[in-house]
């Protein structure tokens, strides 16, 4: 992009950017000392402070110039009492829904929550009872295995399959057996950590097995706007009918527009019982949704399009050059192998 990246961001973030910078990605901004866990825990956890931080998902990229001129315009109000969604928030959101895939929600079908992993425990207690089974599709995000034990339901496991050529697939075979021991399903979407963007017939094939057993979907939904150019992610719920009357579909800011630390995200559902069930065990668990994560979600969804835009790109960029890396040979690898794992990559 032509922009030139310190006419983006405030006076204070100049810094951050010299004339030769070619993207607004290009520098490395140092995040010790800022309270980052995921740059001041590296020794504890693993004896070493020489270590690349792999396991946190928050990037080390500045967040876009017009979140942090939002954030900054609301800090300077002396006021920080208990918030909620205004209008323009909950237009922020159904705007970009309708925009983004073509999914026509009205207002009643949006809760602010102060996170993914929150949203989908309320989900847990608000729509099984202790004992029962919930579905998951391992390898995947930790807390669905944590969260589901420590409200007193069990995990049901239907591994995702790998093919030869390294590409995961679900085990519709084993899912469906699995779902008659089940009440939910929990779904990555796209899928956290292999990197699925599931297709539309993958997913109808998901709700199908669903409404055979009578399952509540919640589909966790947090990355779908950092998809590759070659993908699409379809949020499960716009699928059907059939869909939007069993799924619950937890989106937020926080990854795609780093904001991680705001603690705010978006619980859609369409189905009224379904949403009322949930917003019962919502009031008995978590408090008012975060003032600043709430003002970061509306700048990120309504001004934000051309900073994403170049960050799918330069993404892009940097999975292209590590697959060429090592395929072209790594340690233990014979040169010019191919990697299972980078088989998929285009």
């Amino acid at each position: 992009m032509e922009n030139d990246p310190r006419e983006l961001y405030p006076a204070g973030l100049h810094r951050y950017y010299g004339p030769m910078k070619k993207s607004l990605f290009d520098e490395i901004i140092d995040r010790r000392g800022s309270g980052s866990i995921k740059w001041e825990l590296t020794e504890k956890l693993y004896g070493s402070s020489d270590v690349l931080p792999m396991w946190v998902a928050d990037m080390d990229f500045p967040a876009p110039g017009p979140v942090i001129r939002a954030l900054t315009e609301r800090v300077e109000h002396p006021v920080y009492g208990y918030s909620g969604a205004d209008d323009a928030t909950v237009n922020a959101v159904l705007s970009r829904m309708r925009r983004l895939y073509n999914w026509p929600l009205v207002e009643n079908d949006v809760i602010f929550t102060p996170g993914v992993v929150p949203a989908v425990t309320v989900a847990v207690r608000a729509c099984t009872e202790p004992g029962d089974g919930v579905l998951v599709m391992p390898p995947v995000y930790p807390p669905f295995f944590s969260l589901v034990r420590e409200e007193g339901r069990r995990v049901v496991e239907s591994p995702l399959r790998c093919t030869e050529d390294g590409r995961w697939e679900i085990n519709f075979e084993d899912l469906e057996n699995k779902a008659r021991d089940a009440k939910m399903l929990l779904l990555c979407s796209p899928h956290n950590p292999v990197g699925r963007v599931w297709t539309r017939e993958e997913l109808d094939s998901l709700v199908q097995i669903a409404s055979r057993y009578e399952l509540t979907l919640v589909s966790d939904e947090i990355h779908g706007e950092i998809v590759y150019p070659e993908n699409q992610h379809t949020p499960l719920a716009s699928l059907s009918e059939e869909a939007r009357q069993r799924t619950i579909s937890c989106i937020a800011a926080s990854k795609t527009f780093n904001v991680a630390g705001l603690a705010t995200s978006v619980t859609i559902i369409e189905d009224p019982a379904l949403r009322r069930a949930f917003t019962k065990s919502l009031g008995s668990i978590t408090g008012h949704p975060n003032l600043f994560g709430l003002c970061a979600l509306r700048a990120a969804f309504t001004d934000c399009d051309e900073w994403l835009a170049e960050l799918v790109e330069y993404l892009d960029a940097n999975r292209r050059l590590t697959a060429d890396f090592l395929a072209a040979g790594c340690p233990g690898q014979p040169s010019g192998g191919r990697l299972p794992f980078l088989a998929g990559l285009p």
